[in-house]
């Protein structure tokens, strides 16, 4: 299955800025937390979004060193 170009570009950067990407994540996550208590459900619900996003980068990253012999 062809990988759309845009889905490709996003998962090169999250493994060249993993840490960076990992902060937004976890920080809009608790942003939307915190609006989730003011506002309302909806924000609660949304505020796993970006932990959702994340873990998907996180577990279908691809290796980069070979470990055959």
């Amino acid at each position: 299955m062809k990988k759309n170009k845009l889905i490709r570009i996003v998962s090169h950067n999250f493994h060249d800025y993993k840490m960076s990407c990992t902060m937004l994540f976890l920080g809009l996550s608790a942003g939307l937390g915190i609006l989730g208590n003011e506002f309302g459900m909806v924000y609660l619900v949304f505020s796993f979004l970006p932990v959702f996003v994340w873990s998907l980068f996180w577990f279908n990253e691809r290796k980069t060193t070979d470990t055959s012999l």
